[in-house]
């Protein structure tokens, strides 16, 4: 009889260190099962987006790239703001530069970009959604140099990258 009690014990400790043990386990799968789902949904998204550049100018002045994108895939894209652009070119001074450029949604100022329209905007207008073509133009300071082949890469929020080749 004296050994039942600490018996007891042990096992009623043994009970709930099992129940515990369980019980975090269940949780690190329901989390791992949520970041799973999470991840597919993106890699949906990223399967169903497709971009492709029809065109690149760059103005007289050298300062204004235009880069026009089409949007050839399922997906809509429409946080401009997490949306990643990388130029890389020489300046007049045949100086090399590499800048991400970040996103203004007001007035273009140096070594920024902005959305200037979007063809056939007529659902979700200031979305670009399947079928569209996106103008967007990137300020540079110092300008792009003449007769130099330029690379301007961009990438979404969902992570897809394209790339195109400019000059002036």
């Amino acid at each position: 009889m004296e050994t039942s009690i600490p018996a007891l014990l042990i096992a009623a400790i043994l009970l709930m260190s099992t129940v515990v043990l369980a019980r975090s386990g269940y949780t690190s799968f329901d989390t791992l099962s949520q970041s799973w789902k999470g991840m597919e949904a993106r890699a949906g998204e990223q399967i169903r987006t497709r971009l492709s550049v029809t065109d690149t100018q760059v103005d007289e002045t050298g300062a204004n790239v235009t880069v026009i994108l089409s949007n050839d895939g399922q997906s809509t894209i429409g946080d401009f703001e997490r949306m990643d652009v990388v130029v890389q070119y020489f300046s007049e001074s045949s100086t090399y530069y590499m800048r991400w450029i970040p996103y203004t949604p007001g007035d273009l100022e140096s070594n920024t970009w902005t959305v200037q329209s979007i063809s056939n905007d007529v659902f979700e207008p200031g979305l670009f959604n399947p079928g569209e073509e996106l103008t967007m133009v990137i300020r540079l300071n110092p300008v792009v140099g003449l007769s130099t082949t330029n690379w301007v890469i961009i990438s979404t929020e969902l992570g897809v990258s394209l790339s195109a080749y400019f000059t002036r």
